[in-house]
């Protein structure tokens, strides 16, 4: 039994006695709510762009995309409560809309952090766009644990900016994500100053964004102007080694892995199994569905364990639950389903052949591709699973007590 008051686990696996409400009598498999690290909930209308095996001509592409966009929060409002539905409880967004994200996801009373992406390789536009995006959280109300800043990327952000929006976070208490070491092309850039990055920018009528080739590694570089620690989101961490990892735990940053993306640009293998045996917290995001052709955390994590046999299960499930919460510094408290954690889960139908088998078999059968969620469980509250048709309210059925 799983019994629930107010949104927090009274008990867990024991009757609680007195009934308080209504149980599910069906047999299922109840896992931790999972936990989505790197979205962009506003550009969920996008179709998925080919990539062609050139990024820089990608990224162009979702600038144009961007520019089209009709109604980016309706679009941020409907994803996240697809998300919600198949066992998403908590996401970190990237709002590159000026708060549509955040107001979409609010909508769809999904919790999580929206952080405000910025962009500008010229430092006055950098300044400005932190100082804007500081003043739409205070206009929006939006606390620290609801909201972040996202300097977007090395390429992308003057690097004389890059410090001050590291301590304007911390100043105001907020949290931090950039996209680092995403591609070898960012890696060129930065350590020699040139690649396609260049011409890129060049074709954007933009300048570099410094004005001396740092000849820096992205983790590195992202350390040099204090952006890397417990309270920023590395996304992707794709070209990384030896000395990248150890700086990595060195400041205790977490690396979220984007799977769907990474097989959409065909990258070679990402280093999750290295990052885990350095001590680096590891989370996992779906990234955009321009660069994902199914961006839903479940299904990702089944991808996951269909392409890497050699990544057990249990540490999927690990990295899309526990690794999220802390990556994202959730409430410091109880462990999930003891006593006092808020009571989120994410419900699969058990055959009744499975119901005594061994853990292992379980989440084998979990991220085999066989089931999908039939229930989300919100802070108590119970949350079917929509189709992309869905523009009605959250719909959210008061439930207490579960049979797991």
């Amino acid at each position: 039994m799983w019994s629930v008051l107010r949104g927090r686990t009274l008990s867990f696996g024991e009757d609680p006695g007195e009934r308080v409400g209504p149980l599910v009598d069906a047999p299922v498999l109840l896992l931790p709510g999972l936990v989505n690290a790197h979205a962009h909930l506003d550009l969920s209308a996008s179709p998925l762009l080919a990539s062609n095996g050139n990024f820089c001509d990608w990224l162009a592409a979702v600038g144009q995309q961007r520019q089209g966009a009709v109604d980016p929060a309706e679009a941020a409002r409907v994803q996240a409560r697809r998300m919600a539905g198949r066992g998403v409880t908590l996401v970190a967004d990237i709002d590159g809309s000026r708060g549509a994200g955040l107001r979409g996801r609010r909508a769809a009373q999904l919790a999580g952090r929206s952080d405000q992406e910025l962009l500008g390789v010229v430092a006055e536009v950098s300044r400005r766009r932190l100082h804007d995006a500081l003043q739409r959280l205070d206009r929006e109300g939006a606390g620290p644990q609801e909201a972040g800043l996202s300097p977007h990327a090395p390429y992308s952000v003057a690097r004389d900016v890059l410090p001050e929006i590291a301590r304007a976070a911390r100043h105001h208490g907020r949290g931090l994500a950039m996209h680092l070491a995403e591609s070898v092309e960012e890696t060129r850039l930065l350590t020699h100053g040139d690649g396609p990055f260049v011409a890129f920018l060049e074709a954007l009528g933009m300048q570099l964004p410094f004005d001396a080739t740092p000849g820096l590694r992205p983790i590195a570089y992202a350390h040099a102007a204090g952006l890397l620690g417990p309270d920023s989101l590395v996304v992707h961490g794709n070209d990384l080694d030896t000395d990248d990892l150890q700086l990595l735990h060195a400041q205790r940053a977490p690396v979220v892995c984007c799977h769907g993306t990474h097989q959409h640009f065909e990258r070679p293998t990402h280093p999750f199994l290295k990052l885990r045996e350095a001590g680096v917290t590891v989370a996992l995001g779906t990234d955009s569905a321009a660069s994902n052709s199914a961006p839903d955390l479940f299904t990702e994590m089944c991808r996951l364990v269909a392409d890497r046999p050699d990544i057990a299960p249990a540490e999927v499930l690990r990295a899309g639950t526990l690794g999220g919460r802390r990556a994202l510094q959730v409430e410091e408290g109880p462990a999930c389903f003891e006593p006092g954690s808020r009571a989120d889960g994410v419900l699969l139908p058990l055959p009744d052949e499975l119901q005594d088998a061994p853990v292992d078999d379980l989440l084998s059968f979990a991220f085999s591709g066989a089931v999908q969620p039939c229930a989300s469980v919100h802070a108590g509250r119970t949350l079917l699973p929509v189709d992309g048709s869905e523009s009605g309210p959250p719909g959210f059925l008061d439930t207490l007590l579960a049979k797991a």
